[in-house]
């Protein structure tokens, strides 16, 4: 595994994508059109299997984050668009064989492209075909975008330009009801470093920042991958599951390289049990009968 920081970040992108010999998927939560471009023509005619996975909410391309156009642009290139709007992660994977995931974006800022980039960090490593699996779950629990979903969405975003930018913004039902996620795939990076915030303290596994307001971040929680796979999970499982066992489906769940110690799986348990204690979350209970933590869905009282 190679530990990568920013400018190395994309010149290790551009040697994977010109190696690709049957197939590319990218994820990103956010992606310009300008990036994205350069990214796909570093990739030969011979590839066929192309997919494109970005977070694209309403309020993501709005706010200039993300490019409405790179959903056409891309689809004309060949690609498979899909949609989903509780990603986080970026990753660009190559032949289901080599992997770089951590922090960069397929944006200019996110990949240092002709201009002062972020920091990032990434690791590029090869990937086991249960990490392909896993990486396919995405995919299936994610929105495939047809002609049909491209024009609605246009349709929706021509509206909201219209309105007052300071409203928060989102698709409406037609939209967000296609999105019906299972979550079987976690990355290391959606738990909570510990089970406390401060005031403007910015959570990043949350991508909001706190401003002292507990409902905004128990409503963040409710929508991101780790709390809907615990509640997933323990729905799963007759509603009740004690800390041994739910260490172990954790385990199994993260996509991560190196693979993380059981002892490390332990503590980011602890770090969202914590957490969920500290904010009160009315959905779950967390009892310690017999010394063992006992988490339990509250309908299953």
């Amino acid at each position: 595994m190679d530990i990568l920081c920013s400018n190395e970040i994309f010149n290790n992108i551009k040697l994977e994508l010109n190696n690709a010999v049957f197939s590319v998927q990218i994820i990103t939560a956010y992606c310009k059109k300008s990036a994205f471009r350069i990214l796909n023509n570093c990739i030969s005619n011979k590839v066929t299997e192309k997919r494109l996975l970005v977070r694209f909410r309403l309020e993501d391309i709005i706010n200039g984050s993300t490019d409405f156009e790179v959903i056409e642009y891309a689809q004309n290139a060949g690609w498979k668009v899909y949609i989903r709007f509780d990603l986080h992660a970026k990753t660009y994977i190559v032949d289901n064989k080599r992997c770089l995931i951590g922090s960069a974006n397929a944006t200019n800022s996110g990949l240092s492209i002709g201009q002062r980039g972020n920091m990032e960090i990434c690791s590029l490593t090869n990937i086991e075909s249960k990490d392909v699996d896993k990486i396919d779950n995405i995919f299936l629990d994610s929105i495939l975008v047809d002609d049909d979903i491209l024009t609605n969405m246009k349709e929706q975003l021509k509206k909201a330009k219209d309105l007052n930018k300071e409203r928060k913004l989102d698709w409406d039902l037609s939209i967000t009801k296609l999105f019906k996620p299972k979550i079987n795939t976690l990355f290391s990076y959606e738990f909570p470093q510990n089970g406390e915030i401060l005031n403007n303290e910015y959570l990043s596994f949350l991508d909001i920042t706190y401003d002292g307001d507990l409902n905004k971040v128990k409503n963040a929680l409710r929508c991101s991958n780790v709390y809907l796979w615990l509640t997933q999970t323990l729905k799963n499982n007759g509603g009740c599951l004690y800390f041994g066992a739910l260490s172990q489906k954790l385990h199994n769940a993260i996509v991560t390289d190196p693979k993380p110690y059981r002892k490390e799986v332990k503590t980011m348990l602890s770090n969202l049990l914590e957490f969920i204690e500290f904010l009160n979350m009315e959905e779950i209970t967390i009892d310690r009968p017999n010394y063992s933590q006992r988490i339990k869905l509250v309908q299953n009282d």
